[in-house]
């Protein structure tokens, strides 16, 4: 029975693993004229990748119970390899879906720059965005990535200057036109623009937002809104 307990530890240890991963298989919810047929096509197979594979982990599961019971080493030799052949099958189907998830998140990484770049009228793959969090707020700056690209650099200036604006009024329209969603914070922070403070600040290739507030609900919402920047445009920043 050593082998049998030895395949049941293993069992578990591979199931485990799949709820950490099957969250991010659940696309958010995006209308048709956001999306590819393509898109859309490979997003189905990846939902139904995802409940055959629920299935199989039901039936591996359901196995366990016999595995851990069964005195027969032929019959348990027998069963030990149907289990063997489904963790096969399931890890392929999950090598298959993960290869899908990179691809689709590419696309929609690729479909987010190009909205960016028609909302906010510079080039996304030229400029640099950064988001930083202060104690009291935080930080939005944009910068062009060659010092010497002023057309770049004016025209940053000239968005970010109008998003102070627009976010001091209330006015999330710009993210929600470049995401494609509405921002994480991004209700908190109509419901407490009174409480909130944005300052343009030109910079020397760019220039940035200063964001600042006294109110701790408003303070925890901007957190979220630039944590939701940061792993939108994969900037690496780090926020509290």
């Amino acid at each position: 029975m050593q082998a049998g307990t030895t395949s049941v530890t293993l069992l578990f240890a591979a199931v485990s693993l799949f709820p950490l991963r099957a969250p991010a298989q659940q696309a958010e919810p995006q209308t048709e004229n956001m999306m590819s047929k393509d898109m859309m096509a490979q997003h189905r197979m990846m939902m139904t990748q995802h409940q055959e594979m629920g299935k199989l982990i039901d039936q591996l599961l359901q196995g366990v119970s016999a595995l851990e019971n069964e005195k027969d080493p032929v019959r348990l030799k027998k069963e030990l390899a149907e289990h063997a052949g489904l963790l096969r099958e399931l890890q392929n189907k999950f090598r298959q879906n993960s290869a899908m998830m990179e691809t689709e998140q590419t696309s929609e990484h690729s479909l987010m720059m190009q909205r960016g770049e028609k909302t906010m009228g510079f080039s996304q793959t030229e400029t640099t965005h950064h988001f930083f969090s202060k104690k009291d707020g935080g930080v939005i700056q944009v910068e062009a990535n060659d010092p010497k690209d002023t057309r770049n650099r004016d025209m940053i200036r000239t968005h970010l200057a109008h998003i102070a604006q627009a976010f001091a009024a209330g006015d999330f329209s710009s993210p929600l036109g470049v995401h494609g969603k509405v921002p994480d914070g991004v209700p908190v922070m109509e419901r407490l623009k009174g409480d909130i403070r944005y300052t343009f600040e030109p910079t020397p290739q760019g220039g940035r937002v200063v964001i600042t507030t006294a109110n701790p609900e408003a303070l925890e919402a901007i957190h979220q809104f630039l944590r939701f920047q940061v792993r939108e445009h994969r900037t690496g920043d780090a926020v509290n």
